[in-house]
């Protein structure tokens, strides 16, 4: 139903199109991590878990 109050803004006659289906990024400019950055990091992070682990199961056994 139009809006009946004269300063409302007119809709446009034809809805916004969808993105193209066959829009994709482009290539990245800077490189991934290499495979040993990469299990540098994993080992950090296993490091870092299992430190939290141990020490919530020491606040558990008090």
């Amino acid at each position: 139903m139009p809006s009946l109050d004269p300063d409302a803004v007119a809709r446009p006659k034809e809805p916004a199109g969808y993105l193209p289906v066959n829009d994709v990024p482009r290539e990245r400019v800077t490189p991934t991590i290499s495979p040993e950055e990469r299990a540098k990091i994993e080992k950090e992070l296993t490091a870092a878990r299992d430190r939290q682990a141990s020490a919530a199961s020491g606040i558990r056994d008090r």
